[in-house]
């Protein structure tokens, strides 16, 4: 008796798992044709009710609506929309799903390459990030999302730095990251991030890359000091300092900064520039921004 009440149990639970899978399959299958291939995710059960009703198959069903959604992230032109239906499909996938990390880099790469969709790119990443904290891209794509899509240097750099303390990062992050901190007028971050970085790299290489760098930010960090207390000092006495000194005895600093890399600070008190005998050229971004 008891083996037939298993084998029943068995059948009824295969039957229900079928016919989710039909459902799904039907309200999916209009993707095919290109404009209306997201509209019927309208019809699909929220992400946390189908972990329920998928009956222990939850990856099973996060790998079918992956499957559609790589469809439609095929397609040469997508409207915004579609993009909005593209959201959802990977909110739900990433629901049943939430370690399916290549639906997160995926779907969040192409919100913003087949769509403009930066915000719920970032939504999706960052839902990504709780579920996987060691997975580095999750925040390197959003660092990207906010310096390329949403002129956000800050933030970019915040997101960057985490990526490159997270295991299998390339060293070349931190540069990244402490070149973002530079354009967003935050070098003591950049410091302090690099400086953390070198402390726990034990490559000697990267090490001595990153003590290079280290100096190179550490010198915009004192000219950016230097500035700001020129600036000071032209809006108190409306003329710039005779020379460098002149900012100590305004008390507008304790001492001049040391030059990290031996050599000294220039100052031209006609127009009130600062610069470095060491550094030819000041710290900048290059990277093209889409354009708004």
């Amino acid at each position: 008796m008891k083996v037939w009440r298993d084998h029943l149990s068995f059948w009824l639970i295969s039957a229900a798992m079928m016919g989710l899978l039909i459902t799904l399959q039907v309200s999916l299958k209009p993707w095919q044709e290109t404009d209306k291939k997201l509209q019927r995710l309208l019809y699909l059960p929220d992400g946390e009710y189908l972990k329920i009703a998928s009956l222990g198959y939850r990856e099973l069903i996060a790998d079918l609506l992956w499957i559609q959604s790589i469809q439609v992230m095929g397609e040469k032109k997508v409207s915004e929309s579609s993009g909005r239906w593209l959201y959802r499909a990977l909110d739900i996938i990433t629901t049943l799903d939430p370690k399916f990390v290549r639906a997160y880099e995926g779907g969040g790469l192409a919100l913003t390459t087949l769509v403009v969709l930066p915000e719920e790119s970032n939504q999706l990443m960052m839902k990504g990030m709780r579920h996987n904290p060691t997975e580095w891209k999750l925040p390197f794509l959003i660092g990207i999302n906010y310096y390329y899509e949403l002129y956000d240097d800050g933030k970019a750099a915040e997101y960057m730095a985490q990526a490159a303390r997270l295991p299998g990062a390339p060293s070349s992050l931190g540069t990244l990251a402490a070149n973002l901190y530079v354009s967003a007028h935050s070098p003591q971050e950049a410091v302090n991030l690099l400086t953390a970085l070198y402390e726990q790299t034990t490559d000697e290489n990267a090490k001595k890359l990153l003590e290079i760098r280290l100096k190179i930010v550490m010198t915009e960090r004192d000219l950016s000091l230097l500035e700001q207390a020129i600036d000071r000092y032209k809006k108190q006495t409306g003329q710039h300092p005779p020379r460098l000194e002149a900012l100590i005895g305004a008390g507008l600093l304790p001492a001049l900064p040391v030059e990290p890399s031996g050599g000294r600070y220039l100052y031209d008190a006609r127009t009130g520039a600062v610069s470095s005998s060491e550094m030819t050229e000041r710290l900048s971004l290059t990277g093209r921004r889409r354009n708004r």
